[in-house]
């Protein structure tokens, strides 16, 4: 018998036993999240639709190419 290996055996047994609980938030955060990532983008397309100057600098409005005053 292989001591070394029978350790590592139990200390990945034990890693995935306490990995489980976290896999399953993990996946229900996911679930979650997805409809309003597909809203937001959603919202996203409809509003470049209406000004296409959300196209420029990734869709931050405040940097349109005019000079800034100081």
């Amino acid at each position: 018998m292989n001591v070394p290996a029978t350790a590592l055996r139990i200390l990945s047994a034990a890693l995935r036993g306490l990995a489980a609980p976290f896999m399953g938030a993990a996946w229900l955060l996911v679930q979650i999240t997805k409809p309003i990532l597909w809203c937001s983008r959603q919202c996203l397309e409809r509003a470049r639709e209406w000004d296409p100057r959300l196209w420029e600098r990734d869709g931050d409005p405040r940097s349109d190419n005019r000079e800034r005053r100081p």
